[in-house]
C-alpha cells in the first residue's frame, strides 16, 4: 500500500477531521485508492482518495483552504509559498482530497517495510549477505555509514533520493526475507 506523505504538524487536523485535502504540484494517486498516511514520523491510519482536481494557483478558493484545514485563502497561499517559492502562477497544483478511514496504532514506516529491523541493520545484512550492484552498495553504505535514510540521501546528492533509499532497502530486505536471513 502506498503511502500518503504529510507534515507532522497537520496530525491533529486529519485525526479531528479538519484537514481532508493537500495540495501537491505533482500527484500519483487515483481516486479511490486506499494509502497509509503517514504523518511526521509515524504512519497514523489509512485514508481513501476520493477527488483529484487539477487547478492554477490562482484558481485556488477558500472552499479549497477550507478542506485543507486552514482558516483562509491567504493562510493556505502563504504556506505554499513557504513549501514551493514564489513563481507559483507557472505552477500546476492538485488538490488531493481523502476521507481518512481509520486510525491505527501508530507505527513506525521502518516497521512496515522492513519487519522488525532497522535499515541500518537491512543494510549490514544486505552487504555481507546478498549478491548487489555498484549503485546498491553505494546506497546501503551511505546508510550504514550515516544511520539515516535522510542523511544517506543527501550524502548521495539530494533529501529527494530518499525514495530511492528506501526503494533499494526495501528490495534487499524482501531478498533477504527470501533467503530467511531476516
Amino acid at each position: 500500500m502506498r503511502t500518503l506523505q504529510i507534515k507532522g504538524k497537520y496530525k491533529e487536523a486529519i485525526l479531528s477531521g479538519r484537514k481532508r485535502a493537500t495540495i501537491r504540484t505533482r500527484c500519483s494517486f487515483k481516486e479511490g485508492e486506499e494509502v497509509l498516511v503517514h504523518c511526521g514520523n509515524s504512519i497514523i491510519g489509512i485514508a481513501r482518495i476520493t477527488e483529484i482536481k487539477k487547478k492554477s494557483f490562482d484558481s485556488l478558493s477558500q472552499k479549497d483552504a477550507l478542506v485543507d484545514g486552514f482558516e483562509s485563502l491567504e493562510d493556505l497561499k502563504e504556506e505554499l509559498k513557504s513549501i514551493y517559492g514564489e513563481d507559483l502562477d507557472k505552477k500546476t497544483f492538485y488538490v488531493i482530497k481523502f476521507q481518512f478511514l481509520r486510525a491505527e496504532e501508530e507505527k513506525t514506516p521502518a516497521s512496515l517495510y522492513y519487519g522488525d529491523k532497522s535499515p541500518v541493520e537491512i543494510a549490514e545484512l544486505a552487504l555481507k549477505n546478498l549478491e548487489l550492484s555498484e549503485e546498491e552498495k553505494k546506497i546501503l553504505e551511505a546508510v550504514l555509514e550515516v544511520k539515516s535514510i535522510k542523511k544517506a540521501a543527501l550524502m548521495l546528492g539530494s533529501w529527494k533520493k530518499r525514495g530511492k533509499v528506501r526503494e533499494v532497502l526495501r528490495q534487499c530486505y524482501l531478498r533477504l526475507k527470501k533467503k530467511g536471513l531476516v
